[in-house]
């Protein structure tokens, strides 16, 4: 990166911070969270030079947002729908930490991002083992992952718990 690009980067950031200062505490990550996309991919598609290539610009846009669904889903090759369902679990839980996932939430995000998932995704939830160990307990109409089932999260999708509020129906 160039001492120019840095410099950019660094304005960019130093100006969402005066915005973001003068929120409740409680809110701010979030608003950066939602301020950072505007900015940078703004300042891309303004700074974008003739003879750059479409894939130097995909790597720029991976590192401003790499917890995007669309790219952690690309990042891995899954060809049975039970195993998607572990997918997206598993970006829920680098999402949002453990809380109770369920089926319907399963079906919209498997939906929204064009992956098959099964018709019953609680059931495949239900059944989910490794080294025969549940992977999830059932809390309510969802299924929470399980100790064995962060661990395998961690293990197999390299991801870490996540901490952001969970999301209201």
């Amino acid at each position: 990166m160039d001492k120019k690009k840095i410099e950019e980067v660094k304005a960019a950031l130093i100006e969402i911070n005066e915005l973001v200062a003068q929120l409740d505490p409680s809110i701010r990550a979030a608003a950066f969270d939602i301020l950072r996309p505007h900015y940078f991919g703004r300042k891309q598609t303004e700074g974008k030079k003739e003879g750059q290539s479409s894939e130097e610009e995909h790597t720029d846009a991976d590192q401003h947002a790499p917890s995007e669904l669309a790219d952690f889903i690309s990042s891995y090759d899954h060809k049975k729908p039970a195993d998607n369902v572990l997918l997206l679990a598993a970006w829920l839980y680098s999402t949002y930490g453990v809380y109770p996932i369920t089926a319907k939430e399963i079906k919209e995000l498997g939906d929204s991002c064009g992956l098959i998932v099964p018709g019953r995704p609680d059931n495949t939830m239900r059944q989910a083992k490794n080294k025969g160990k549940n992977l999830f307990n059932q809390q309510g109409k969802g299924w929470q992952p399980t100790v064995s089932g962060e661990i395998h999260f961690k293990d197999k999708y390299k991801v870490k718990k996540g901490t952001k509020p969970i999301p209201k129906e």
